[in-house]
């Protein structure tokens, strides 16, 4: 299990990890709580199309849909192979760190999903949250604690170090969907797709966004740690 592993490269699981979540009974819970139980259901009717085409793209398999688009990196970036390795190295190994951090965390906490939250909200002491046993959400919520995001950590990491990696603002990254075959989305800039996920994971009913912002965090900050002491080019004298 991933939160019992031991970090690539950096020290230890908790040095990145996020703060806790916000209590039960505290207003940001509430925000979060409300959103979620309106845009993520599985029959909202304040969730748009869009909303729910972007929900649908980020709800595959994060580890094959990045993977696949750094492969593709090769070719955009035209990297010979030293460059490559590189890149997947830094990338990949950084994504690891990143989601053992994640893990150990979300045993740290365990805090419920929102089918269990909103279906149980009588019981969380909170007067401005309200129960409904028949919530659903959009699509079916993994078997793990909540906080923080698995798939923003995993996107954040990926876009923050390409950014490093390259030194540059334009991902060119281009992704293609495990969950709608075929659909691809391309992005040029970070703060795009760092947004999209953090909204996607909420519109799909099984995450708060807190838990989200929280991982987008995670992500950022580590791979700035990793890709300032690892993986830099080497220049030899010809």
């Amino acid at each position: 299990m991933a939160r019992l592993l031991t970090p690539l490269l950096v020290h230890r699981a908790t040095q990145f990890a996020p703060p806790a979540p916000p209590a039960l009974n505290s207003a940001h819970y509430t925000r979060d709580f409300a959103e979620v139980k309106a845009l993520g259901s599985a029959n909202s009717a304040a969730r748009t199309l869009d909303q729910t085409s972007t929900a649908q793209f980020f709800s595959g398999n994060p580890l094959m849909q990045y993977n696949a688009a750094l492969r593709d990196q090769v070719s955009v970036r035209h990297l010979d192979m030293a460059d490559a390795a590189r890149m997947f190295a830094a990338i990949d190994m950084s994504v690891a760190d990143a989601e053992i951090t994640v893990w150990h965390a979300k045993y740290i906490y365990g805090l419920w999903r929102p089918v269990t939250a909103i279906g149980l909200a009588d019981t969380d002491g909170n007067p401005a949250t309200s129960a409904d046993p028949t919530w659903a959400p959009m699509i079916t919520t993994p078997p793990y604690p909540e906080y923080p995001s698995g798939y923003n950590a995993f996107n954040s990491t990926v876009t923050h170090g390409l950014q490093n990696l390259f030194q540059t603002r334009h991902l060119q990254l281009t992704l293609t969907s495990t969950a709608a075959p075929g659909v691809q989305r391309h992005y040029d800039r970070g703060g795009a797709l760092l947004q999209d996920v953090v909204d996607a994971r909420v519109w799909e009913g099984i995450h708060f966004r807190t838990a989200d912002t929280a991982a987008r965090d995670i992500g950022g900050q580590l791979a700035a740690w990793t890709l300032d002491r690892y993986f830099q080019p080497v220049h030899q004298d010809r």
